[in-house]
C-alpha cells in the first residue's frame, strides 16, 4: 500500500511532483499509482498530483492523453503568476466590483479567480471539475484517494476536503474511546457543508484554498457559522504526512492483514536538512511583522513534528511492514541556482527540475522504490 507524500513549494514542487511520479510509475509499468490509496501534501505539489491524477482518470477511460508524456510538465510549469499580478494591480486595487457566476452562484472575481482561469487553461481545462465527480473513481479504486487540507485560520484546525466520508480523520483513534484526553484537530469538509452543496464544490478551488499562500492569494472566506477562514495547508502539514499518518493509525489493524505493509514515498521540493542561517539580530517585533519568516519557521518545525510520526508509524507497523523512500529536488548542475518558491518557473529553473530526477540520491530512491514494490 503506497502513500504518496509531496510538498508545498509553487511550480517547483508541481513540477517535481509530477516529474517524480511520471518517472517512477513508467518505471513500475503503472504499478505505482495502481498502489497508491491516499496522496497528500500542500499547496504546488498537490496542483501537479492532481493534474498527474486526472490523466490517469482520463487514459483509464480510454482517452488518448499519454499519461508520461513530457509535455505535460510543460503545461503545469505553465506561468500562474503574471496573471495574479496583473489583477492586483487593474481588478482588486482600482476595479473590486466584478462579479462572475458558477453554477447556481455568483461571486467577486479577484486574483483567486483569475488563479483557477489561468490554471485550468494550462491544464486543458481537465480539472474544471466537482469534487463530487471524484467520488465514484476514489471509491472504486481507478484513481488514488487526494485529501485537499488547507488550514483553518480560526483556530489552526485543517479542514479536510475530499468526496468521501473522512470523519475518521478529525481525531485520533484513541479520542473515539475518550472523548475528552484528545482534541478534534480538523474538520471534515462534506459533514461541516452538507446542506451547502459541498459536493459542488469546484475542484480547482479547493486546490487554490490548499495553495492560498500569504500576500499571493486572498484568504478564503467559508459560509459556515460562525464563518470560518482558510488558507494555504502548508502551514500546518507541508508534506502531507499529517495525513498519511492518521489514515494509517486509523486503518493499522486492516493494512497488516489485508497488504504486505506500507511503503511511504515523500517528495519534497527543499532540502530534508537546510544549513543554519546567519542571524541577523531580529527581534521578536519584528518577527511579528514578517510573516513570511515566521512561515518558514513553522516549516522546519513540522520537519522534525513529522518526523516523530514517522518513528511513530515503524513501530505500530513494524520493521517488515514499513518502508519510506525519499525524492528531493536538488538542481543538477552545482552552479546552477535553486527554482524559486513562486508561481513562475524560468526556462532554465525548469530545467533544473525536471533533470534533478538524475540526481543519484534520487536515483538510488527510484531503484528503491521498484524493489520495494515487487
Amino acid at each position: 500500500m503506497v502513500f504518496l507524500c509531496v510538498s508545498g513549494g509553487g511550480l517547483r514542487s508541481a513540477t517535481w511532483s509530477m516529474n517524480v511520479v511520471q518517472t517512477a510509475d513508467s518505471l513500475l509499468q503503472g504499478d505505482l499509482l495502481r498502489q497508491t490509496a491516499l496522496i497528500s501534501g500542500a499547496s504546488g505539489g498537490m496542483i501537479g498530483m492532481a493534474y498527474m491524477r486526472e490523466l490517469l482518470l482520463q487514459e483509464q477511460q480510454g482517452k488518448l492523453v499519454g499519461l508520461y508524456d513530457p509535455a505535460h510538465l510543460q503545461s503545469i510549469s505553465q506561468d500562474l503568476l503574471n496573471s495574479i499580478a496583473f489583477t492586483i494591480v487593474t481588478n482588486d486595487m482600482f476595479l473590486p466590483w466584478g462579479r462572475f457566476k458558477s453554477g447556481n452562484y455568483t461571486y467577486n472575481k479577484d486574483r483567486g479567480y483569475i488563479f483557477e482561469k489561468q490554471l485550468n487553461e494550462n491544464t486543458q481545462g481537465l480539472l474544471n471539475k466537482a469534487l463530487g465527480d471524484y467520488q465514484k473513481p476514489e471509491a472504486n479504486a481507478q484513481i488514488p484517494m487526494m485529501y485537499i487540507t488547507p488550514m483553518i485560520i480560526n483556530d489552526a484546525r485543517r479542514l479536510i476536503i475530499s468526496p468521501q466520508n473522512v470523519s475518521f480523520m478529525m481525531t485520533p483513534p484513541i479520542g473515539t474511546l475518550y472523548p475528552d484526553a484528545v482534541e478534534v484537530d480538523a474538520v471534515d469538509f462534506g459533514w461541516l457543508f452538507q446542506h451547502q452543496d459541498a459536493q459542488n464544490l469546484r475542484f480547482l478551488t479547493a486546490l487554490r484554498m490548499n495553495a492560498t499562500y500569504p500576500y499571493v492569494l486572498p484568504n478564503v472566506y467559508l459560509p459556515s457559522k460562525p464563518g470560518i477562514e482558510v488558507m494555504d495547508a502548508g502551514l500546518r502539514d507541508n508534506y502531507g504526512i499529517l495525513s498519511a499518518t492518521r489514515f494509517i493509525h486509523v486503518f493499522k489493524d486492516w493494512i497488516l492483514e489485508n497488504t504486505g505493509g506500507v511503503v511511504l514515498v515523500q517528495i519534497s521540493s527543499s532540502e530534508k536538512i537546510e544549513k543554519i542561517p546567519p542571524s541577523d539580530r531580529q527581534g521578536v517585533v519584528q518577527m511579528l511583522f514578517n510573516p513570511l519568516g515566521i512561515a518558514n519557521q513553522i516549516i522546519i518545525l513540522q520537519e522534525f513534528e513529522q518526523d516523530a510520526s514517522i518513528g511513530f508509524l515503524y513501530d505500530i507497523l513494524g520493521k517488515e511492514n514499513f518502508e519510506i523512500i525519499r525524492f528531493v529536488y536538488r538542481p543538477g548542475d552545482k552552479n546552477r541556482r535553486r527554482a524559486s518558491v513562486s508561481f513562475h518557473l524560468t526556462k532554465g529553473e525548469l530545467e533544473g527540475v525536471i533533470n534533478a530526477i538524475n540526481n543519484p540520491d534520487n536515483q538510488s530512491s527510484l531503484r528503491h522504490l521498484t524493489e520495494a514494490l515487487q
